[in-house]
């Protein structure tokens, strides 16, 4: 009798030590937590949808968490929306088998998308001076972007939201007497705080660089930080 339940337990353990390996490494897919994912994304706005295809589940054993990925999917508000490349997120187990279901974390990969979409987009369900400056001095080109939020425990948005990636072929047509376009950059964009990286742009026809411009939003005021330079030429703050 004893060796038969010795040989029970070393089954048991086996089995369940290979659930968590292959849980663990390969994942399971399925679309049992769509309809949990898109009530939670309506708590960001109650206009904002998501079409979710099958997520993938990832087993983290030594965090108790499960992570959630998918590909493919769509953000839609209105008659706008934005295609993703990848969406990721943690749930805790414990959330799980309370049937608390809860998000702590999003992080979305867009597709090459165009930049006045995009902000235009963001700025329905996150309004922020930041993304009304990109708004406003942005025009034409493409994005391809990072999108991470953390959530509190009433599963609204942290102020502590980074949203990096790199535009490509932008303009600026806020200026009468200059033509500004070819942007090309890097950035990396925070509460109160924008980075501009490896910027490279053409102002009437004439080729300019930067390394970086820090973009600071002190009280709804903005102070521009940085230099932008060319073989002949050197613009500084």
């Amino acid at each position: 009798m004893k060796k038969i339940i010795f040989k029970s337990l070393i089954i048991l353990v086996l089995f369940i030590s290979l659930f968590i390996v292959y849980f663990s490494t390969l994942g399971v897919e399925t679309k049992r937590f769509n309809n949990q994912i898109s009530k939670i994304i309506k708590n960001l706005n109650d206009d904002l949808i998501i079409e979710l295809n099958q997520v993938k589940l990832l087993l983290d054993p030594f965090n108790l968490k499960i992570s959630l990925k998918t590909v493919g999917s769509k953000f839609k508000i209105e008659e706008s929306f934005v295609e993703t490349e990848i969406i990721e997120t943690n749930i805790s187990i414990k959330s799980i088998i309370n049937s608390n279901f809860s998000l702590t974390n999003l992080n979305i990969s867009t597709k090459s998308l165009e930049i006045k979409n995009l902000i235009s987009f963001v700025r329905k369900f996150k309004n922020t001076p930041e993304l009304y400056f990109l708004d406003k001095i942005l025009k034409g080109g493409y994005l391809i972007s990072n999108i991470n939020l953390e959530f509190d425990k009433q599963g609204k948005v942290k102020d502590n939201y980074e949203i990096n990636g790199f535009i490509k072929d932008a303009k600026i047509q806020s200026f009468k007497d200059y033509k500004l376009d070819k942007i090309n950059l890097i950035f990396d964009l925070k509460p109160n705080l924008l980075l501009l990286k490896d910027t490279n742009l053409s102002i009437n026809n004439i080729i300019f660089q930067s390394e970086k411009i820090i973009v600071k939003n002190l009280n709804n005021n903005f102070l521009i930080e940085g230099s932008i330079t060319n073989k002949e030429t050197l613009l500084e703050d």
